[in-house]
């Protein structure tokens, strides 16, 4: 076989490994459909925003009547008697606070709030599990067209070292040809073990974040719908929208009701108590009581007062640098995302380019080779350097899908039902958990 029809076999071969997939490879969104519906860290997520729920119930409480029962039995001895005294009862108690200076109130704002932060921390973390899955789902896609195109190459030149030996022996090459060759392929071998490392690493990496083991992949997106217009529109809507800064901006509601609840405990408390009994059963005389009371309690002097203000107004500051950290970060990764789409594009456009200019040259040594202008080093150079444009296409095309996704979690926009994935949403409760968006509360925050 010639060395053309060899470079024309091997560019078909790697045309195959790189464009064509199986009909039931899987997508992108069976991925994160899968990893939806079975990554531990989403359950958890939606766990946190269920004792959420159940911290606004415990807040209620406050405003609820306490009732118990009591029951005694006991006995004194009187020494200028002589004898044993038996005593015994039974009751039922009412407790309820009817004003508490608001505390409840703020109280149960303040979980309410705290439910709110759990909700958008659940809707953050489903965010970054997905990205995580697209990071591993475009990782394995790169690594097995990088692995085909190092396996073609180790083909190529162990052909191309078979024919050097083949010159040789009929005197038309050089000793010199063929330990270049020899080399080459030592090196192409090791580099297609790299890659076959590295794709181990990454369907590793799969298994992990979606949660079974990566079989055909499609490489199928489908993201354009997403992608803000422009950045500004990008920014816009991460700001307004961002799930990780509208957890902030509860936590800040939450640790403000704090503060105020805090104060409210330093005020005037008003409760009604009431209780009725039955005793002396062993006395021989049963006797039956009732009583009912209101009591006011007001503070005047409370030495652990300061701290706890000052605690809780610590809280506050401390939640809103939180929430101004947190709108940077959010702006930073949408200009990276940003960046990193424009910075692939031109790179996909130049790879593309060294691409066919690459292989033309390639094709034009081969001939060369062939009449004797052209030594085998010079075809393994240029073969050498479309490899190297191919991987650095492909590098290039896997930038830009991670960009794009980084872009569109970066504007809050990467859940399961902005993507449609077929899955049902879930929550605590097994329902969409919908969460008025603060208006006033973090708009300090943008």
């Amino acid at each position: 076989m010639s060395t053309r029809s060899i470079f024309r076999a091997a560019l078909a071969v790697t045309g195959a490994l790189m464009l064509t997939t199986p009909a039931f490879a899987e997508s992108l969104a069976d991925a994160m459909a899968h990893a939806y519906e079975n990554n531990p860290q989403i359950a958890s997520a939606f766990l946190s925003v269920r004792a959420a729920g159940e911290g606004i119930k415990a807040a209620e409480g406050s405003r609820l009547p306490t009732i118990g029962a009591e029951a005694e039995l006991g006995a004194s001895w009187n020494s200028a008697a002589n004898n044993w005294t038996g005593s015994d009862s039974i009751g039922l108690g009412y407790s309820q606070t009817l004003f508490d200076n608001h505390q409840g109130d703020a109280a149960i704002a303040g979980a309410m709030a705290q439910y709110d932060a759990a909700v958008y921390g659940a809707e953050n973390a489903e965010q970054n599990v997905l990205l995580s899955v697209t990071q591993a789902y475009v990782d394995v896609l790169t690594g097995r067209r990088v692995a085909a195109i190092r396996a073609e190459t180790v083909g190529f030149v162990a052909a191309q070292l078979q024919s050097a030996r083949d010159r040789l022996e009929v005197g038309e090459g050089t000793q010199l040809d063929v330990s270049q060759a020899e080399a080459t392929l030592a090196e192409a071998r090791a580099s297609s073990a790299a890659a076959v490392n590295a794709l181990r690493v990454a369907e590793a990496n799969y298994l992990r974040h979606v949660g079974r083991e990566a079989g055909a992949l499609n490489g199928q997106y489908g993201y354009s719908a997403l992608l803000p217009a422009s950045l500004e529109d990008g920014l816009a809507r991460a700001t307004a929208a961002h799930p990780a800064l509208l957890a902030t901006a509860a936590q800040l509601r939450a640790a403000q009701y704090g503060y105020e609840e805090t104060l409210a405990g330093f005020g005037p408390n008003l409760s009604l108590n009431g209780n009725v009994g039955v005793g002396g059963w062993t006395n021989g005389t049963v006797t039956q009581s009732a009583s009912i009371s209101l009591r006011l309690s007001v503070p005047i002097y409370t030495p652990n007062r300061d701290p706890a203000v000052e605690q809780a107004n610590i809280g506050q500051i401390q939640s809103h640098l939180e929430g101004l950290a947190t709108r940077d970060q959010i702006v930073e990764a949408v200009r990276q995302g940003w960046a990193g789409m424009e910075a692939a594009t031109a790179q996909i456009e130049a790879a593309t380019a060294a691409v066919a200019a690459g292989r033309i040259a390639l094709n034009s040594i081969i001939e060369q080779n062939e009449v004797g202008q052209a030594t085998t080093l010079d075809v393994l150079d240029a073969r050498a350097s479309v490899a190297g444009s191919e991987e650095m296409l492909i590098s290039a095309q896997a930038q830009r899908v991670i960009a794009a996704y980084s872009l569109i979690a970066a504007t809050g926009s990467l859940g399961a039902d902005e993507l449609g994935l077929p899955v049902v949403p879930r929550t605590a409760e097994g329902q969409r958990a919908v969460v008025a968006a603060p208006v006033d509360a973090w708009g300090d925050l943008r």
